[in-house]
């Protein structure tokens, strides 16, 4: 569930704080600040548990579709998010190639000289290893936010979060800061933290924590159904904008607080294990839409 979360809240990073959405600080590739294109990698050290371990390969993809703004302060997009990740269970030979596919239909509202703005948005998706596709590896998520601007460098926001995947659904409350105190930027907005700094115009380093993992839908196994990583990781990175549309981020940590779940058709736990910490490094390409 950690990773839905995840991509779900991305909207309240987006939109914060609309006039300054440039000047967010995206270390982990998650979308926020402009629309654009973006890849990023992650390779992530064994995780291991009582009886086994694995590494884990991510690839992540965003890709804009489509945005227009309207004459009474709304905006509408759509985008496309792909996500690929392996993980190779070491003493089994089981290497899973897993799959998200998800689109994500939103709008946002703010007038001129208002404080004010709103949010909405829908995200319908996929979670498989793609090996047979089927009504369980249906996921989707929403999100409504209000927010409010109280200086041009300090705003909140508050809503709700909703999602439903694996016969498993989940309301939480969203509440969340950007502060952007000259060269430096704070962003809370749980289950993201980030701190900033900008040390010139192309180069800004930052500390970060946020959530990880996913939850798949297995086709090609009849022992398991559903297969649940999650955990945090907390790193430190850099970011080099080359220009004003094209970026690049690296990033490296450690990724704590993991958890394995396997349960099969009859939605029995087949695992529930605790995961070791385990080192990881990223890096990110970013193209401005």
């Amino acid at each position: 569930m950690t990773l839905r979360i995840r991509r779900a809240l991305l909207p309240l990073l987006i939109t914060t704080t609309p006039a300054s959405a440039a000047e967010l600080i995206d270390p982990a590739a998650f979308g926020f600040g402009r629309p654009g294109y973006m890849v990023d990698t992650t390779f992530i050290g064994s995780q291991d548990f009582e009886g086994g371990g694995f590494e884990t390969f991510e690839l992540r993809t965003i890709v804009p579709l489509w945005k227009q703004r309207l004459d009474n302060g709304l905006r509408l997009g759509i985008s496309l998010g792909y996500n690929l990740t392996e993980h190779d269970f070491s003493g089994t030979g089981t290497d899973r190639e897993l799959h998200t596919l998800e689109a994500q239909l939103s709008a946002f509202w703010k007038k001129p000289n208002s404080p004010w703005w709103g949010l909405g948005f829908v995200t319908p998706g996929l979670g498989s290893d793609f090996e047979k596709l089927s009504g369980e590896d249906f996921q989707i998520a929403a999100l409504g936010l209000l927010g409010y601007e109280f200086t041009d460098t300090f705003s909140v926001a508050g809503g709700l979060f909703a999602s439903h995947a694996h016969d498993e659904g989940r309301v939480l409350p969203a509440l969340g800061f950007i502060w952007q105190p000259g060269d430096w930027t704070l962003q809370v907005t749980p289950p993201f933290l980030v701190l900033g700094r900008r040390l010139s115009d192309k180069l800004t380093v930052n500390l970060s924590a946020y959530p990880g993992g996913g939850s798949w839908d297995l086709d090609e196994d009849r022992s398991a159904n559903t297969l649940v990583v999650s955990g945090w990781q907390a790193a430190a990175g850099a970011i080099w904008q080359f220009n004003p549309r094209l970026s690049l981020a690296v990033r490296a940590g450690i990724n704590f607080a993991g958890d394995l779940e396997i349960r099969d058709r009859n939605d029995r736990t087949r695992v529930d294990a605790s995961l070791d910490p385990a080192p990881f490094a990223a890096l990110n390409l970013r193209f401005g839409f």
